[in-house]
């Protein structure tokens, strides 16, 4: 049997709005993984900088504090996302080699440098599985010191910014929510704890 026009019409209508659908969630998704990373980096909700890509703590206008505790500012420095695990692999390098510091304390003189070392990526697609991670080899140290505010930002607790994880997730997400789960891997081990935001 063969279909009208209005069926076929139909289909043509109910897959245009598909479509969009897709666009819009992908559109959503981009700008999530986006906003995640700069919060993770202390560039986003609760830190102010000159520029989107570069900010010396302390100075006017720039807040003090944000997720990601900060000495140096490699680590805020340091977050990635891909499609790929990422590796922890990288040492204090560039500028921040410079920065001087004992203990957990800044010599006089010398400021912590938060600058964006990976870009963010571009065109990240539904069906991808998306990492975000720090590329620093201390990382499990960082995000476990008393001056990190991650695992509360992760599991919407309170801390020095103003919107965790479920939040920016209902947020950005108004349609379709998608599954996105949190893990972590401790050191040393080779297993991942997985929770369903």
């Amino acid at each position: 049997m063969a279909k009208t026009i209005t069926e076929k019409n139909a289909k043509k209508f109910a897959a245009m709005i598909l479509e969009d659908l897709e666009d819009e969630i992908t559109a959503q998704l981009n700008g999530f993984v986006g906003s995640v990373v700069n919060d993770l980096s202390n560039m986003g909700q609760s830190s102010r900088t000159t520029s989107t890509t570069e900010a010396y703590l302390g100075g006017e206008g720039v807040a003090q504090k944000g997720v990601s505790p900060v000495l140096t500012g490699f680590f805020a420095s340091s977050w990635k996302a891909g499609t790929s695990q990422i590796s922890r692999v990288d040492n204090r390098k560039g500028p921040w080699a410079k920065i001087k510091y004992k203990g957990n304390k800044l010599l006089p003189g010398y400021k912590p440098l938060i600058k964006r070392r990976y870009a963010l990526p571009k065109n990240l697609k539904l069906k991808d599985t998306i990492y975000i991670g720090n590329t620093t080899q201390y990382a499990n140290g960082a995000i476990v010191s008393p001056k990190s505010n991650i695992n509360a930002y992760l599991q919407g607790g309170a801390g020095n910014f103003t919107e965790g994880l479920n939040q920016k997730i209902d947020r950005f997400f108004t349609d379709k929510r998608p599954d996105i789960r949190v893990g972590a891997i401790a050191r040393g081990s080779t297993q991942v704890g997985y929770a369903k935001q």
